[in-house]
């Protein structure tokens, strides 16, 4: 019995030792990151989609606009994707600041409400999105993102999207941002 409990106390501080960093970390990082600024105006992004085992699967160019009260309490940002197999994406997000330095959002596709926090020059989303599936016997699959995004200079934002399914990893999104000058 005592053998069981060591093991079971074991695997809990391994379990919790990969447990998700908390954004609070970043806090002294600098270019210091806000949302409302960062996608206020005109954004050109750059990405891959990576499958489980990290190969390149898709490729892609995103176009964003944003847009922000002048209060900066709420926004909303229309992307358009370019996909390199010549398909086109259009997603609409609805931003409303919830708190200092947290953020709700909606959009198609998400399910319920995307919850996103800042700290110094990064912003942590989390959100359970379904994800349309090609060449499947599935139509769409309900998957959880784990998504940050790392601010390296004033109008260059990096961004790494992990999306899992119970836990199990799927995939992963990565995309360079470059605001316009303009």
């Amino acid at each position: 019995m005592f053998r069981s409990l060591f093991v079971l106390g074991l695997l809990s501080v391994f379990i919790s030792g990969c447990a998700t960093k908390t954004i609070t970390i970043y806090r002294a990082e600098k270019p210091s990151f806000k949302l409302e600024s960062f996608f206020n105006g005109k954004v050109e992004g750059w990405g891959i989609v990576l499958n489980r085992n990290n190969d390149v699967v898709k490729r892609f160019k995103v176009n964003v606009e944003g847009y922000f009260t002048a209060d900066k309490s709420s926004g909303k940002l229309v992307e358009k994707f370019f996909w390199s197999d010549g398909k086109r994406e259009k997603r609409v997000w609805n931003l409303k600041k919830t708190a200092d330095n947290e953020w709700g959002g909606t959009s198609d596709g998400v399910i319920g409400t995307a919850h996103g926090v800042a700290s110094g020059n990064a912003l942590k989303w989390s959100y359970r999105y379904n994800l349309i599936l090609e060449d499947s016997f599935l139509n769409k699959l309900s998957v959880d993102f784990d998504d940050w995004m790392f601010l390296v200079e004033n109008n260059v934002l990096m961004n790494r999207a992990v999306f899992s399914k119970f836990g199990l990893k799927l995939g992963t999104v990565i995309i360079t941002f470059k605001k316009s000058n303009g």
